[in-house]
């Protein structure tokens, strides 16, 4: 078996689930700061997101302002 083979077989799950949570907030709160919003409430968006990781992105990409609509109107 190879080296790379033998590092995911060993990897625990747990850790898989924390990466993608991560990557997961990551891009959440880079979309918060790249919409067109006011500071206050890419702030606040920024704090449901940390506060409530999975809820809080999940609530962003269904309520929070989304930068395609924002870049038509302008």
């Amino acid at each position: 078996m190879s080296a790379l083979a033998e590092a995911a077989a060993a990897l625990d799950m747990r850790w898989v689930l924390l990466g993608l949570l991560i990557v997961l907030n990551a891009w959440s709160i880079t979309l918060v700061w790249l919409a067109n919003a006011r500071r206050r409430e890419k702030v606040l968006w920024t704090a449901v997101v940390m506060l409530c990781p999975i809820i809080g992105s999940l609530f962003w990409f269904v309520l929070g302002p989304n930068t395609r609509e924002a870049a038509r109107a302008d």
